[in-house]
């Protein structure tokens, strides 16, 4: 699930969501997200996916895909990317 990944930056990771997880009653992925992004270590965090840069929204790129999988199955928590903060592919032929 994680094999890309050094598995201290995934037990870091671990560690970081069981703490939040503690406290945090919500389904707000992106809350999970900035948690882990503020306080983890810069290696940890090029795992994430970045803001488009026009429109500064996000994307889930595999990792984070995974780790909401993994969140889902450890904690019973369905963590979303709600609509009002997702990037939208744009189409090739509108771009200029």
């Amino acid at each position: 699930m994680f094999n890309e990944v050094d598995e201290n930056q995934i037990n870091e990771i671990f560690n970081l969501i069981e703490e939040l997880i503690e406290f945090y009653e919500g389904d707000d992925w992106l809350i999970i997200k900035k948690y882990i992004l503020r306080y983890s270590r810069p290696e940890t965090r090029k795992n994430f996916s970045t803001r488009n840069n026009k429109t500064k929204k996000h994307t889930l790129n595999n990792f984070e895909i995974n780790l909401i999988n993994y969140c889902k199955s450890s904690y019973n928590i369905n963590l979303k990317l709600y609509k009002k903060d997702k990037h939208e592919c744009e189409n090739i032929n509108n771009e200029k």
